[in-house]
């Protein structure tokens, strides 16, 4: 489907729009003027800035006539160097205190939303992680501040609702066709390896670090790259010796956070290495399911060193390449100093999550 019309398509269905909270035009309004007095066009432009949907002249207005009538706000006329006398408003004492009760009221609608978001993470999918990474909006990930043995307890769940299944059925072939080689006495069938594109909007690496003040996600979507591999009924045949390359735009890692974001970029010098790449030398299937230990290598930071990890790998009925894994390493084996900003210091641990999905090449 052409890119264009999925959007559209998309954005039809969803029938959602950015919203304030009920009356939030009320305490931003009373915030502004909390912060200085200001006059009924200036309010305009600066309540845009909470990017809470469209808001105009008169809707700011309006609102200024009832917290006014409510004893919230109160105004005086400014004598004109030129021109028009301008009306000025101030938040009064009563104003201020019922402000305060406002922002308890906001603080519990954050909450609620954060709860939101927390379940939708804790779903694990792959459109959860995207959306953490492009919202720049990572949340606690389980480790310890203080322990250098603790675990993330992080688990991306395979993008495909018959993924079990899929496998099941998939082991069941390659254990059948095993079989009837051994009775026809024929030590396998030659299959021609595959090579698989990846796909860079549905492929993300999300790192996850521990520090002074608790966990910290750095995400970045648009991997790319190749996989080339023998597949067989969704399957990887490991013995065909699979290969792959992945490169990851470092400099286009991300926290939600400017401070530590910059601090991360300048420590690994993304603007010398911006690329990270992942080279596949071998695999290894791990018992009868979909797991694979693979062994490469790992470039990063201008530093090569061999890597291993165990993934959970296989194509589904689409013909669509997922692979998932994770592994931790220490940064300071690619020469990264541990990142301090300020109070803050980040523990040279850190735990890398690698989804990819990839599309078969067209011959």
């Amino acid at each position: 489907m052409d890119d264009g019309v999925h959007t559209t398509a998309a954005n039809h269905a969803a029938r959602f729009e950015l919203a304030p909270p009920r009356r939030f035009v009320l305490p931003a309004i009373l915030l502004l003027l909390s912060e200085q007095p200001g006059y009924g066009y200036s309010l305009e432009k600066d309540l845009q800035e909470f990017r809470f949907g469209r808001i105009d002249r008169p809707t700011v207005y309006r609102a200024l006539a009832q917290l006014e009538a409510d004893g919230l706000v109160e105004s005086w006329s400014e004598a004109p160097k030129a021109g028009q006398a301008r009306r000025v408003y101030g938040v009064t004492p009563l104003g201020e205190r019922i402000l305060r009760d406002w922002m308890s009221v906001i603080k519990d609608e954050r909450d609620c939303l954060g709860r939101v978001l927390r379940r939708y993470q804790a779903t694990g999918t792959i459109d959860a992680v995207l959306a953490e990474v492009e919202g720049g909006w990572g949340l606690d990930s389980g480790w310890s501040p203080v322990s250098s043995t603790s675990v993330a307890h992080r688990h991306l769940k395979p993008v495909d609702a018959d993924w079990h299944s899929l496998m099941d059925a998939a082991q069941a072939h390659v254990a059948a066709a095993s079989e009837a080689d051994d009775r026809d006495g024929v030590d396998g069938e030659q299959h021609n390896v595959q090579r698989f594109r990846l796909l860079p909007e549905r492929s993300v690496v999300l790192i996850e670090v521990r520090s002074t003040v608790g966990p910290i996600s750095f995400g970045a979507i648009g991997i790319t790259g190749y996989v080339g591999a023998t597949v067989v009924d969704g399957s990887i045949i490991a013995d065909s010796g699979p290969s792959a390359h992945i490169e990851i735009a470092v400099d286009g890692l991300r926290s939600g956070n400017s401070v530590y974001d910059a601090e991360l970029l300048r420590r690994i010098s993304a603007r010398r290495f911006p690329l990270s790449m992942i080279d596949l030398h071998d695999c290894q299937a791990i018992g009868s399911g979909n797991r694979y230990r693979l062994a490469g290598e790992l470039t990063f930071h201008g530093v090569t060193r061999p890597i291993q990890g165990t993934v959970s790998a296989a194509v589904s009925a689409a013909g669509r390449l997922v692979v998932s894994g994770e592994q931790v390493f220490d940064i300071r084996d690619f020469d990264v100093p541990s990142p301090t900003v300020l109070m803050l210091r980040i523990y040279p641990d850190v735990r890398v999550h690698l989804h990819v999905e990839a599309e078969l090449e067209e011959a």
